[in-house]
C-alpha cells in the first residue's frame, strides 16, 4: 500500500470502518494508490433512508474516516446504503461533483476498488476467513450462471455456496454479508448451520476490516 494512511476515528461505527477497509482495498490496486496519494478534499456519504453518513478527507497521501458530516464538505453522495449491492442500484445523489470535477471522478474511482471474478474473490476471502476458529475445512462455490464451481480448501469440507456470478462477488468481496444474502435468497447454502454462522461471522469481519 506504499506510503499511504487510511486513519479512522476513536471507535469507529460500522459504515466508518467499512469505508476505510474500501479504501485500503483501492491502495493495493497501483493504479488507484497513486490517485489517493494525488487527492485532496473532503467527501461526505450519506444514507438516504437513515441517520448514517461518513466523512472522508483527503490529503494527499493521508485519508482520515470519520462518522457524521463535515461542514466543509467539497462533495456529498446520498444513496440508499440497501441498495448498493443490487444488480442496477438507483443512481446517487450528488451534490458538489460541478465545482469539484476532478475530485468527484477520483472519489469514483477509490470508492469502487475492482472486485476481480467470482472464484478470484472467493480465493481471497477463504485466505482471510478459513483461519477461524469452527471453520468448514472446505468450501465449493457455485456459480449459477454457468454451473462452474471453484473449490477452496479440503474436497470433503461438506458445504457448498450457490449464486450468481453478481451475488458471488458481492458478498465474497466483503461488499455484502454472507448470512444477509442467504436470507434474502440471493445466495444458497448446504452445509450445517454452524457453519453458516461461522462463515457470516466471518464475512462480517471481511467487511468491517478486511484483513488489513
Amino acid at each position: 500500500m506504499g506510503a499511504m494512511q487510511i486513519l479512522v476515528e476513536h471507535d469507529p461505527t460500522p459504515i466508518v470502518r467499512t469505508m476505510a477497509t474500501t479504501l485500503r482495498r483501492a491502495a493495493t490496486a497501483p493504479s488507484l494508490n497513486s490517485k489517493l496519494a494525488r487527492m485532496r478534499g473532503v467527501a461526505t456519504i450519506k444514507s438516504s433512508t437513515d441517520p448514517q453518513s461518513v466523512t472522508l478527507t483527503f490529503d494527499r497521501g493521508t485519508v482520515h474516516v470519520h462518522r457524521g458530516v463535515a461542514v466543509n464538505t467539497d462533495v456529498v453522495i446520498e444513496l440508499d446504503l440497501a441498495t448498493l449491492n443490487d444488480p442496477t442500484p438507483p443512481k446517487p445523489k450528488i451534490t458538489g461533483a460541478a465545482r469539484h470535477p476532478m475530485f468527484a471522478l477520483a472519489l469514483s474511482k477509490v470508492l469502487d476498488p475492482p472486485r476481480g471474478t467470482w472464484a478470484e474473490a472467493a480465493d481471497t476471502f477463504w485466505n482471510f476467513a478459513s483461519s477461524g476458529s469452527g471453520m468448514p475445512t472446505g468450501m465449493r462455490v457455485v456459480n449459477t450462471d454457468t454451473g462452474d464451481s471453484h473449490q477452496l480448501g479440503d474436497a470433503d469440507g461438506g458445504v457448498e455456496l450457490h449464486g450468481s456470478a453478481h451475488w458471488l462477488v458481492a458478498v465474497l468481496s466483503g461488499n455484502a454479508i454472507l448470512g444477509e444474502e442467504i436470507l434474502a435468497g440471493h445466495l444458497n447454502f448446504v452445509g450445517a448451520l454452524q457453519h453458516v454462522a461461522v462463515l457470516t461471522g466471518r464475512s462480517i469481519e471481511y467487511t468491517l476490516n478486511g484483513g488489513y
